[in-house]
């Protein structure tokens, strides 16, 4: 990975540290449910686990970006269509969808990872489950606001 693509990162994680401006909702929500920025300010996660200094103080090696691009194709497990980034550090991985905003991107925090149990933002004792794979958490999360969409996704 390059180290502009890395810069970027660990420039938007300090950015979101440092701002109070949240994020676009998540459209995806059923009615009764607490959107994301509803739940949790988009700028909890990283405060939680970096002071300002140690944000400001990340280098090249200490943050890993992984992006998945899920899609009823996958092998060997078909996926419904959903993009989506791990912020991995040393204190957790935010799982984030990246979302195009005036020509810029920006992330929307979704869960928390922690080997494979994914849990929510501001509770993580509240957990979603646990997930092989970063696609089947969406699947399990979203799955059933996107199978509407995509009826033959999952067919055999």
């Amino acid at each position: 990975m390059s180290r502009i693509t890395l810069g970027s990162i660990a420039a938007a994680l300090t950015l979101v540290a440092a701002s109070g401006g949240c994020l676009a909702n998540d459209s995806t929500t059923q009615k009764n449910e607490i959107t994301q920025n509803e739940a949790t300010q988009p700028d909890a996660w990283p405060r939680t686990r970096f002071l300002a200094s140690e944000l400001q103080e990340l280098r090249l090696g200490d943050l890993e970006v992984e992006s998945h691009f899920c899609g009823c194709y996958d092998k060997p497990n078909k996926h419904y269509p959903y993009a989506l980034v791990l912020l991995k550090t040393s204190r957790g991985d935010l799982v984030a969808r990246p979302e195009r905003l005036e020509g810029a991107v920006a992330y929307t925090p979704l869960a928390v990872r922690r080997g494979n149990q994914y849990c929510e933002l501001e509770s993580e004792a509240q957990c979603y489950g646990s997930f092989p794979h970063p696609c089947d958490f969406t699947d399990h999360r979203y799955g059933p606001d996107l199978a509407p969409f995509f009826p033959t996704c999952k067919d055999e």
